[in-house]
């Protein structure tokens, strides 16, 4: 009763490696019989591009750096600190704008900087208040677009390099004809065809992600300006009532 198992098992192993080995015998044979490859790698199509894929392999790492950095610092919850409206609304009850200034300045978000903007006018009416806070909101918001703006710019400039690929590859591919009557014009051309088509796909292949990124990078910036300035408007009210100078 012991030894059909472990015959039964030794057939298993025995038809397993018949199989595998029937299977590596009919790949070779087709590998054997199939024709060379042809055609260009993907490296090798990057390396037929020339200096301008390089250029455009540093502004996508540049670009991959800066949605990595937006991801982690653009958030309309990062902005708003519920501790820090806290503590300032407390501040400003007790009309000690000093230490509110004092809160403000340990704030590196929207919100502190805005919120200080009105403590140079705290006292004055409804008007300066929310003027003054209006004012460095648009500042600051235009300087977050500015920022964002950068994908903006390595979007449009990307498929610029592609074409100046585009024109040096035909460029060279006609020198080539023109100048070098010995060689087989169609694998001449063909050669130039192929760095200014490289150029041009490798420019929109980087510029349409970054593009889209941008988009949402914007829109995130739109929503948390929205929030910056609905969670100001409750500082308007404090700041108005104030009735005195900071101390």
């Amino acid at each position: 009763m012991t030894r059909k198992p472990v015959a039964l098992r030794y057939l298993s192993v025995v038809g397993i490696a018949a199989v595998c080995l029937a299977c590596g015998t009919a790949l070779a044979q087709e590998a054997t019989a199939a024709p060379p490859e042809t055609g260009m790698t993907l490296w090798q199509l990057i390396l037929s591009g020339g200096a301008i894929m390089v250029v455009l392999g540093i502004l996508s790492v540049l670009a991959v750096a800066l949605i990595i950095t937006f991801f982690a610092t653009l958030s309309p919850r990062g902005e708003i600190s519920q501790d820090f409206i806290v503590q300032a609304r407390s501040l400003l009850q007790e009309g000690d704008v000093g230490a509110c200034d004092l809160l403000c300045q340990r704030g590196e978000k929207l919100l502190p900087r805005i919120l200080q903007a009105g403590l140079r006018v705290a006292g004055q009416d409804r008007y300066a208040v929310v003027e003054a806070m209006q004012s460095e909101g648009a500042r600051l918001a235009a300087a977050l677009s500015q920022q964002v703006g950068y994908l903006s710019n390595i979007a449009t400039l990307a498929p610029m390099l592609g074409i100046l690929g585009t024109v040096f590859g035909m460029i060279k591919a006609f020198n080539s004809i023109a100048f070098q009557p010995a060689v087989v014009k169609p694998i001449v051309l063909a050669g130039g065809v192929s760095m200014a088509l490289v150029t041009t796909a490798a420019g929109l292949a980087v510029a349409i992600p970054i593009m889209a990124f941008y988009f949402y990078f914007r829109a995130r910036i739109q929503k948390i300006v929205a929030a910056v300035e609905g969670a100001s408007a409750e500082f308007v009210e404090p700041l108005t009532e104030i009735g005195g100078a900071r101390r």
